[in-house]
């Protein structure tokens, strides 16, 4: 990150020290290296935030013409770590860092020029721009808590109070309405120091640990529109307001519960905002393209649709406290962990081996007929006489520290320098010390406690399971295979975690890896020995590589 020069070469002059300075020295920026360039960047702000020279107006004109040119390469690293995922832990931990230390060091330097101007507002170099320096202020102090939500980690109190006295400091000033471009080449689009807190405040009430970075940048991107239907008020309207901020409070927004008031409480509603949301929903419902509606050329449905009521959900005007479906109680014990499709697969299939084995109830088989057909067949009668042989399986276990427990799932605390694998929609395969066989679960909520350690929320997917085998079906096989053969000549087969319908409760499922999955497509359904035809239909559940998909008997084998 840091350039060491050899003894006796020139240094070169310092970038913030004016206009032409800084444009020279953007000039001579590897242009074929984005990381080291966007290094070089952040280390040239860091070392002007670090010197106490005069804040010219030179120096901030400097400084705001980096900022400019610059951005671009902030955004390409920004798209890079949004469409990777699943990155290693090492590469996601650079790539962060880089991005927020560049959020940080300009948030720092544009808030050094506005202290500079409340010291001494006759001769402050940002008097003549002054709503445009606190408007990125306070834009990336925003972007800066976003960062943080993509690793699920709550804003600090320092920070909240300082981004509520630039909002307190536009107000004093008279300019917090008062619409400035962002940048020139922002496309037209105005926005106002009062648009760029709206939006931050508006943002940490989705930071609920429950969406993932992709959906966070996409609401943001939505607000920058968005936040124009929202308007701070003094005094408080229970007929119109819902939300209130206090601007002295070491945190952020918060519903209105009770009747609050104050000289530094700020109000707003969503109605308007709401309507909005629901107008898209219709349009697009309707056909509409969501481009045209300002969604982004990113935005894809159905998913879209999804986010945009969870969206709708979360910014209600008012929400009712909704008793949990289970309550939730403490409950320490330790909880044995696996990961992915094929390593929760083999312990389920362990478990409904050793349960065969042990002549425990119905067998594996018969447990399939029953779910299938509602009995057992003569053939499953005759096989269960045939002995089976459990599969050892090495597979990597951790083991973590259950918090709670519900009937609907467990929360947990994790050792965050070992869990490079753990996100937002992860199948995990769960085994209580309490209990005697695996279940399976998908990874709901996250959230970081202390310096390492970080809350897991798991909704229950199957407390009781079977692990299948799938043989694709002459004219259901994928597009590289040839009447249900593979190029090698072998039938295609699959694995998949077979879940029974509860009582009333939907239909037979299947949780698969997501690259099998076609609708329509048939299976023969193999669970130690026989098999069984289903065909896939709907997408009950999505996660990061794999779905649960409902099941139907084909046509042909019920009338067979």
């Amino acid at each position: 990150m840091f350039e060491f020069l050899p003894f006796g070469r020139k240094k070169s002059a310092d970038p913030l020290s004016g206009l032409d300075a800084a444009t020279r020295w953007l000039s001579e920026l590897p242009a074929g290296d984005l990381h080291a360039s966007h290094d070089r960047v952040v280390e040239s702000v860091a070392r002007f935030n670090q010197q106490d020279g005069p804040l010219s107006a030179e120096r901030l004109e400097a400084l705001m013409h980096l900022d400019q040119h610059s951005r671009r390469t902030q955004e390409a690293l920004c798209r890079q770590y949004l469409l990777n995922p699943r990155m290693p832990r090492a590469m996601e931990s650079r790539l962060w860092n880089m991005v927020y230390a560049y959020y940080w060091e300009f948030t720092r330097g544009y808030h050094a020029f506005l202290m500079d101007y409340v010291a001494r507002p006759a001769a402050a170099a940002a008097k003549p721009v002054l709503p445009l320096v606190t408007a990125r202020a306070m834009h990336y102090f925003a972007m800066g808590f976003k960062w943080r939500y993509f690793r699920f980690e709550r804003v600090d109190e320092k920070s909240w109070k300082r981004l509520h006295n630039l909002y307190r400091f536009a107000e004093f000033s008279g300019f917090e309405r008062v619409a400035t471009a962002l940048y020139p080449d922002s496309d037209g689009r105005d926005t106002s120091c009062a648009e760029q807190y709206a939006q931050a405040l508006m943002l940490d009430f989705l930071h609920s640990g429950s969406l993932f970075p992709r959906q966070m940048e996409t609401v943001s991107g939505w607000l920058c529109s968005w936040s124009r239907t929202l308007e701070f008020e003094r005094r408080y309207d229970p007929g119109r307001h819902g939300f209130y901020v206090d601007l002295g409070a070491a945190r952020g927004a918060r519903r209105v519960r009770r009747p609050v008031d104050g000289d530094k409480c700020r109000y707003w509603g969503t109605h308007g905002l709401i309507a909005l949301i629901e107008q898209m929903r219709g349009a697009l419902r309707a056909g509409e393209i969501p481009a045209r509606l300002g969604l982004g050329e990113d935005c894809r449905l159905p998913a879209c649709l999804d986010l945009l009521e969870e969206v709708a959900r979360q910014w209600a005007p008012t929400v009712p406290r909704v008793r949990r479906r289970h309550e939730r109680r403490r409950a320490v014990q330790m909880l044995e962990v696996v990961q992915g499709v094929r390593d929760v697969f083999s312990q389920i299939k362990a478990d409904n081996d050793s349960a065969e084995e042990e002549g425990d109830g119905l067998s594996y088989e018969e447990m399939v007929d029953v779910h299938l057909y509602g009995f057992v067949t003569k053939r499953t009668q005759d096989k269960r006489k045939l002995p089976g042989k459990p599969i050892p399986q090495e597979i990597p276990r951790e083991r973590w520290v259950m918090e709670n427990e519900s009937l609907g799932g467990y929360g947990a605390t994790v050792d965050r320098t070992q869990d490079d694998w753990l996100r937002l929609g992860r199948l995990v395969g769960l085994k209580p010390e309490r209990k005697s066989s695996w279940q399976v679960a998908v990874v709901r909520r996250l959230a970081q406690q202390a310096a390492n350690l970080r809350y897991v929320g798991m909704e229950i997917l199957a407390h009781r399971a079977l692990a299948v085998t799938l043989r694709a079906r002459e004219g259901h096989a994928p597009t590289y295979a040839t009447k249900g053969a593979d190029e090698a000549g072998t039938v295609h087969t699959a694995l998949g975690i077979y879940v029974p319908a509860e009582a009333g409760n939907g239909p037979c499922s299947l949780i698969m890896e997501a690259a099998e999955y076609a609708a329509g497509r048939v299976f023969d359904m193999v669970g130690g020995g026989k098999p069984h035809a289903v065909r896939l239909t709907e997408i009950l559940l999505k996660g990061d590589d794999w779905l649960q998909v409902a099941l139907e008997e084909p046509a042909r084998d019920r009338t067979g």
